[in-house]
């Protein structure tokens, strides 16, 4: 059985002619299934635990990246595979995923192309992606074996798909092989421009399990939108989710 959640941004009437087309398209093919629209006052928990006792095994998220991110932190913890729809702009996941657009998505879900991935976990917070980490004094142990302390000014990012600022590639950032990897990109003042440039070296460190610490609190964003605040400890949970995924997915 098929569960359609859809983001409340879709609500608008500009959005209604796509999702009727959506609902025709997922009927055809066989793949459709109970709606469910998010709100405020929806309780996305309870309903992933009354939908799966009733039998529902996929669960498509219909909207961006901050859907997404936000519904796998319910579906988690139940034995359910997760697939995208992806509508408007920022769906980097749904691209790393190898779904690019909705129509892509219909024959992705249908042909259920299922790969198991692992999921970073910040504190209580489960994330694909990875998380940013705003500039700040921070020091990061790794393993409890040794300490990172970035400079005030560098962009330092914890990662499980490739960021778009990675230059680097070679099976680095792969969700299938039971690391995150800490990315630390160096900054520098041009003389010729009134703006930092990127400088051209970077630091890449594989790890299981880190804890991020600071003397003030510094933001730390899990895909790009659930805030957390220092002390965190940031882990892999290896094999933890099971997505649908297309044939260009990135990984």
């Amino acid at each position: 059985m098929y569960l359609y959640i859809y983001d409340s941004f879709l609500n608008h009437k500009r959005y209604a002619n796509l999702l009727a087309k959506i609902e025709t398209r997922v009927t055809d093919l066989g793949i459709g299934g109970k709606i469910f629209r998010l709100s405020p006052l929806r309780n996305v928990a309870e309903l992933l635990r009354d939908e799966t006792k009733g039998g529902v095994k996929t669960i498509i998220v219909v909207g961006n990246d901050k859907t997404f991110s936000h519904i796998i932190n319910f579906a988690a913890a139940y034995d359910v595979t997760v697939g995208v729809i992806p509508i408007g702009p920022d769906n980097t996941i749904a691209q790393m995923l190898g779904v690019s657009s909705p129509e892509e998505a219909y024959g992705v879900i249908a042909a259920r192309k299922i790969e198991r991935v692992d999921l970073g976990k910040a504190n209580d917070t489960y994330f694909l992606s990875g998380i940013t980490i705003e500039q700040g004094d921070v020091t990061i142990e790794c393993e409890n074996k040794f300490r990172v302390r970035p400079q005030m000014q560098d962009q330092v990012g914890i990662y499980n798909l490739k960021p778009a600022t990675a230059g680097v590639g070679g099976g680095i950032f792969n969700p299938k092989d039971g690391l995150l990897e800490l990315f630390i990109q160096p900054f520098q003042s041009s003389r010729w421009m009134f703006r930092k440039q990127p400088a051209s070296s970077s630091s890449l460190i594989p790890f299981r399990k880190v804890a991020i610490r600071s003397k003030n609190s510094v933001s730390i964003h899990t895909d790009g939108q659930k805030v957390l605040k220092t002390p965190v400890t940031i882990e892999i949970v290896p094999d933890k989710l099971k997505v649908i995924v297309g044939k260009d997915r990135i990984f």
